[in-house]
């Protein structure tokens, strides 16, 4: 199974909804939780997908997605009193880890690689 085409298409994706984004630091509800929940569960679920390709451990590629939203969602609290000039939030924090927790678990149901050389003729031999 090749993974180039998913992968490009994935950061097309990516990329085009990126760029429909407001430009300033607007959000689209009045609170901001839908926003912070998409990014983190994008951020998981990319990163997640691509630890996975690498080593095929899911459960290694689901924490390391996990570990970026948050990261992220630490990273950008921390910066809103000082550059954006707005209060820390501990809501906004949690949703994007939120959303790290159901974009990183995308890993899950995917199939693990094979091998070269295993499958139903290996069992026989």
């Amino acid at each position: 199974m090749n993974t180039t085409p998913t992968l490009r298409i994935l950061i097309i994706l990516i990329i085009g909804l990126l760029a429909s984004l407001p430009g300033k630091s607007q959000s689209i509800t009045k609170r901001g939780h839908p926003e912070h929940f998409i990014v983190g569960a994008l951020l998981g679920g990319v990163t997640s997908y691509l630890i996975y390709q690498k080593t095929n451990n899911k459960w290694k590629a689901w924490a390391i997605g996990l570990g970026a939203s948050v990261l992220a969602g630490a990273i950008k609290e921390a910066i809103d009193p000082e550059i954006l000039g707005r209060t820390a939030s501990t809501e906004d924090f949690l949703y994007t880890g939120l959303g790290g927790i159901v974009g990183a678990s995308i890993v899950f149901p995917l199939n693990r690689k094979k091998k070269k050389g295993e499958g139903i003729s290996t069992a026989f031999y």
